[in-house]
């Protein structure tokens, strides 16, 4: 068996929740000012219209929520790894899902959802092998 030092672990998985809480305030960005998300994903921030900007509000209250939660994670990374995993299914997972549906629908280019999907593959990787190692640290 694969045995790693806990300062290593613990470093690997304070990475994790740091790279987490920052997607995740880039994300809350993204969501509470829409000029700013429209430049990114594409649109008009003019035309939106009061529901989408109550729905953004509530998807980034949410948002600045899990940002601080992660950053939570990082104070004490080896006690609060499931964080991760629970990061990973509905979070990651569901924006993953919304983009996709997003793209389908021709709500965003698919141009622009590639990058955001080659990140959070990245983070995906990096969440499951920081959290996997968690569980290696030798005596």
């Amino acid at each position: 068996m694969i045995t790693v030092s806990m300062d290593t672990a613990t470093t690997l998985l304070r990475i994790s929740f740091l790279v987490g809480a920052i997607t995740d305030g880039l994300a809350f960005i993204t969501m509470a000012f829409p000029k700013i998300g429209s430049a990114l994903f594409g649109g008009d921030s003019t035309k939106l219209g009061a529901e989408y900007r109550f729905a953004m509000g509530i998807g980034a209250s949410l948002m600045a929520g899990w940002t601080g939660l992660l950053f939570w994670g990082a104070i004490n990374p080896i006690e609060r790894r499931d964080i991760l995993i629970l990061t990973l299914v509905p979070v990651v997972a569901g924006i993953i899902a919304a983009t996709i549906i997003g793209v389908r629908n021709r709500v965003i280019h698919k141009s622009r959802a590639i990058p955001l999907w080659i990140h959070l593959g990245f983070v995906n990787i990096l969440y499951m092998v920081s959290y996997g190692i968690s569980f290696c640290v030798g005596n």
